[in-house]
């Protein structure tokens, strides 16, 4: 078993390191995924107080599905990363604290919109500290 508090903190470094290429380049490898979808899975189950699987599934897949759909609604105007990391949040913190997690990233998205003026942001820094606010507050 490994504590609560190293898989959040774990969750919060790969999260922050995904943020930071975000901005850097707007590029994620699909190698990062490939990569943390296991490992979280699997750090998931072993933690202390452990998501159900189906739980882990069922925020996988809301994650994945909500930001497919926004993905087509919105003209492919948001990135894929964006959707795999929706969908690794939904894993990670499962269906009800993903909900908490997306609605903060959205608010502070569209403030951060408002403030600069651009109209197409990376969004991903923005689920990370939604993810971390939630983390947080649960």
């Amino acid at each position: 078993m490994i504590p609560e508090a190293l898989f959040k903190t774990l969750f919060a470094v790969f999260s922050l390191g995904l943020s930071l290429a975000d901005l850097k380049s707007g590029m994620i490898p699909r190698a990062a995924f490939v990569f943390a979808f296991p490992v979280f899975f699997v750090l998931g189950l072993i933690k202390e107080k452990p998501l159900p699987p189906g739980a882990m599934l069922t925020g996988a897949l809301l994650g994945l599905f909500v930001f497919l759909l926004a993905f087509f609604v919105s003209n492919k105007k948001l990135g894929l990363a964006d959707i795999w990391y929706s969908a690794l949040a939904g894993m990670a913190l499962g269906p009800l604290c993903w909900y908490a997690a997306i609605s903060i990233a959205c608010v502070l998205g569209i403030g951060y919109m408002f403030v600069s003026k651009r109209r197409q942001i990376p969004f991903i820094p923005f689920m990370t500290l939604g993810s971390i606010i939630a983390i947080i507050i649960r």
